[in-house]
């Protein structure tokens, strides 16, 4: 299986001149409220036994309606319209809910989901074969390799560089293996803990190009191997 690292579009002529797209709320909607946006963030690991009112995002004044609408909110937060769901309903995603959204641009709304992801797959990296780097997660920049057997020994050596150096000092991924037990059929999918990227298979990516949804662009996952 081929894959993609998902972005979002910086081109205004698709996005507007906004970026991200939605990361603000209609007078009267409170995200701080209990079953509302924000409290959704205590599920890192699961999803809420609610579903959460989303009746109140507002896109930017200078950003455009697209399929895909960024968003300031989580990485771990799509805004996607009927259109892309109906789509990613017909492939194999990582653990995911759909939770109905209400977008309003000016005074009108429009009807989004947000697709809200659980997606941890550390566990099928096989850290021999992966390369690490240390890595500052505030300023992005790259320090040199970093050389680990195994999970335990890769937590045991992050925890050592954050006394260190600070809590945003860690190792990252560079070239990242997974190993046979990963599911290879996964369309769309985070790895999470040592890579922040969003991936796609090859198969969803030419799925939302053919079918002309915007929001998204991609680049070849070079950085990925799936054995």
């Amino acid at each position: 299986m081929k894959y993609f690292i998902v972005e979002d579009s910086l081109d205004e002529k698709v996005v507007g001149k906004d970026f991200p797209q939605a990361y603000k709320f209609i007078k009267g909607y409170n995200p701080d409220a209990p079953n509302m946006l924000f409290s959704i963030y205590k599920y890192r690991k699961s999803f809420p036994d609610y579903i959460p009112d989303l009746d109140g995002i507002m896109l930017s004044g200078s950003a455009k309606l697209t399929n895909i609408v960024s968003n300031g909110f989580s990485p771990f937060f799509f805004i996607i319209d009927e259109r892309v769901k109906q789509l990613l309903e017909q492939y194999k995603l990582c653990p995911h809910r759909f939770y109905p959204l209400g977008l309003y641009k000016r005074k009108v709304k429009y009807n989004y989901f947000l697709l809200y992801i659980v997606s941890n797959y550390i566990d099928y990296v096989d850290c021999a074969k992966t390369s690490f780097i240390e890595y500052n997660i505030a300023s992005g920049k790259k320090f040199g390799d970093v050389f680990i057997k195994s999970k335990d020994e890769l937590f045991q050596k992050r925890d050592e560089i954050k006394k260190e150096k600070g809590y945003t000092q860690t190792i990252w991924g560079n070239r990242i293996v997974m190993n046979d037990q990963f599911d290879s059929e996964l369309d769309f999918f985070t790895i999470t803990r040592i890579d922040g990227r969003q991936y796609i298979s090859e198969r969803l990516k030419n799925a939302i190009e053919a079918n002309g949804l915007t929001g998204w662009v991609f680049t070849p996952a070079t950085n990925l191997v799936v054995e």
